[in-house]
């Protein structure tokens, strides 16, 4: 397994990086730039804030750095690929929901699922691209229903 994380401070929904309206953030993790700014207006739709990451090195810095209510992985990210992200997130003990949000087969999907809960983390669906932007957008509002606090979502 890489041990990328010097950090071991686990990371779950319960302390996602909020903005400076309270909405919980996701993390965007796509190296093509279109598929990115996609994900991204669809977390919006979803009453997140995205926070966008185009490699893998990227999106290591900012998980070292914050917390997220979700994550969103495509599995080809250049030289890298989702396997490393998903070694990463394993060694920094990460417990956030992750959307598998990739062109790869529908069989490598069901694997790297399956393999990342074998390294204890929570991946809640994988989707093919093109994405059915409904289905995420719906798969996204449910994660963030359960990082909202129950006070404001009784509230809302």
């Amino acid at each position: 397994m890489l041990d990328l994380a010097r950090d071991t401070t686990p990371r779950t929904i319960a302390d996602p990086l909020p903005d400076a309206s309270g909405a919980p953030a996701v993390l965007v993790i796509d190296d093509d730039p279109v598929h990115r700014m996609v994900l991204c207006k669809t977390s919006e739709r979803a009453g997140l804030v995205p926070t966008a990451a185009g490699s893998f090195g990227a999106a290591i810095s900012l998980l070292r750095r914050n917390a997220y209510a979700a994550i969103t992985l495509d599995l080809s990210l250049g030289t890298r690929n989702g396997l490393d992200v998903l070694h990463a997130l394993a060694g920094m003990r990460c417990r956030t929901p992750i959307v598998i949000v990739s062109g790869t087969s529908a069989g490598m999907r069901t694997e790297m699922a399956s393999l990342a809960g074998l390294m204890q983390l929570d991946v809640r669906r994988t989707m093919a691209k093109p994405v059915d932007l409904a289905l995420l957008r719906h798969e996204l509002t449910a994660i963030r229903h359960e990082s909202e606090p129950t006070a404001q979502r009784l509230t809302a």
